[in-house]
């Protein structure tokens, strides 16, 4: 059976910005990631102090493509 991995061990935490909620200003906690489109992720995060939900898009470098080489096909 395989081993579960913890997020912290597959992304550093210092590279996941945790937001201060908008609403008591407490650090906000990471729930959820998931993919929106083709180069953009839907980040989830929430309040552990008021519960407050908070939902950022985000771009990201395409791995396949190089920037020297151009597109990949």
């Amino acid at each position: 059976m395989a081993e579960l991995q913890s997020l912290s061990s597959i992304v550093p935490l210092p590279a996941i910005e945790r937001p201060a909620c908008p609403k008591c200003q407490a650090r906000m906690m990471l729930v959820r990631i998931m993919p929106a489109f083709r180069g953009a992720n839907l980040y989830t995060f929430e309040c552990s102090a008021c519960h407050h939900i908070l939902q950022k898009l985000e771009a990201y470098d395409n791995p396949m493509q190089s920037k020297e080489s151009g597109p990949h096909r």
